[in-house]
This record gives C-alpha cells, sequence and structure tokens, in this order.
C-alpha cells in the first residue's frame, strides 16, 4: 500500500469535462490515475500515452496549485515527513491552522475555476485544448508524436488574459493542410540547416589550403589558452 497523509482532494468540474472527451476506458483510467497519484503521492505520471498526456497537461496548474498548496499548508510533504520549520509570527498575530488554510487553498481553486467556466461557458479554454488535441489524435500513425506535441503547443499558445488560443485567431484553420505545411517546413529547415553547415565547412577546407587560414598545430588545438595569452 502506498502511503499518503492526504486526506482527499477537490475533483475539479474541468477533470470531469476533459475526462469525457477521451474515447477509450483505457485513456479516462490512465488520466484519472495521474491525477490520483499527482495529488496523493505527488508523483509525476511517466510514458502517458497520446492523448492522455495533452489531457493531464492542460490541467496541470491547478493539480500542481492543489498539491503545493496542500504541502505548505501541513507543512509536511504528502508521506508525512516534516518540512523545514516555519518562523514564529510576530506577537499579536495568529496564523490558520494547516486544515484551515487547506480548505482557503481549495475555495480559492474552487472559485478560479466557477469563475473561468463563467466566463467562457461551455466551449471553456481547456476544454477547447483538449478537443484540439483530440482531433490531432488519428495522425499519431502517421507523424512523430515530438512533432505532434510541438504542433499543438505552437497553435495552443495564449496569453494570460486571451480567450482565444493562435489557431482560433486565424481566419481559418484545416489541421490536415496546417500539418503538411509544418512538416515540410521542418524538412526544409533542416535540410537548409545541413547545406549551410557543409558550406561552412568546405570554405574553412578552402581557405586552409589557399593560406588565408593556418592550420592549427596538435599542440594548438590542446592549449587553446596558452595561444590567446
Amino acid at each position: 500500500m502506498k502511503l499518503t497523509k492526504r486526506k482527499a482532494f477537490n475533483f475539479l468540474r474541468s477533470y470531469f469535462d476533459v475526462v469525457n472527451k477521451l474515447q477509450t476506458d483505457s485513456d479516462k483510467l490512465a488520466f484519472l490515475m495521474a491525477i490520483i497519484n499527482k495529488q496523493f503521492l505527488n508523483e509525476d505520471p511517466e510514458e502517458l500515452q497520446f492523448p492522455v498526456d495533452l489531457a493531464y497537461e492542460s490541467q496541470i496548474n491547478a493539480i500542481e496549485t492543489s498539491v503545493k498548496g496542500w504541502i505548505r499548508a501541513c507543512k509536511t510533504d504528502l508521506q508525512g515527513n516534516s518540512l523545514d520549520t516555519p518562523p514564529t509570527p510576530p506577537k499579536g498575530k495568529t496564523t490558520n491552522t494547516p486544515k484551515e488554510e487547506e480548505v482557503q487553498v481549495e475555495v480559492q481553486e474552487k472559485g478560479k475555476v466557477e469563475v473561468q467556466e463563467k466566463e467562457e461557458g461551455k466551449g471553456g479554454l481547456q476544454l477547447r485544448k483538449t478537443n484540439f488535441g483530440k482531433i490531432l489524435a488519428p495522425f499519431n500513425s502517421e507523424i512523430e508524436k515530438s512533432d505532434l506535441v510541438e504542433f499543438y503547443e505552437y497553435w495552443t499558445e495564449h496569453g494570460i488574459n486571451d480567450r482565444k488560443m493562435r489557431f482560433e485567431k486565424e481566419k481559418s484553420f484545416d489541421v490536415s493542410r496546417r500539418l503538411k505545411t509544418w512538416m515540410r517546413r521542418k524538412i526544409e529547415f533542416a535540410s537548409e540547416k545541413k547545406r549551410d553547415t557543409r558550406i561552412h565547412v568546405d570554405e574553412a577546407i578552402e581557405n586552409i589550403k589557399s593560406g588565408k587560414t593556418k592550420q592549427k598545430t596538435e599542440w594548438e588545438w590542446n592549449n587553446p589558452k596558452q595561444i590567446n595569452q
């Protein structure tokens, strides 16, 4: 049995919305277990499969806020190990008990979620992020996961006060065409970088042959600091 001192945590509405967007029971279970292990054991999930990893990342801020709030309030880690003793408060000032602080943190967290849901309605920002990841899921068999994650992170970027992500600000956005363009440009960039490197190497060799650049001896390569003094 895994030991933990935490007795409960708030299961947010956003967790419920996200888990119901996942298609298979195995994905839903993986998502829920990742949240549970983080909340009770502070263990980060390993090797989550797409799109579960995107679903978890969309909720990571709320999850970590809850965990850090409990640790800060109780002055221990989730296994009950004591942390550094906090400074004694000035006379005449009272401090909240760990339980009171935990409740305050959870109430604040709940309030933030309720405000966000009220402002964004049913199509909340985090939920729309998850939906965008769901659209990318069918391309997982054709495109490397790392490339899909880069594409996802770039097009779902938004400012703190933005209500729209980058892709939502476009007049039109066809995922299939955007992915093709993304991969084509990545290949072109890699080829261009390789070509530039080859040109620099060729130029260096020509300069050495023509005497424009003096070829370093083995001693000079091994003692660069003494040469520059």
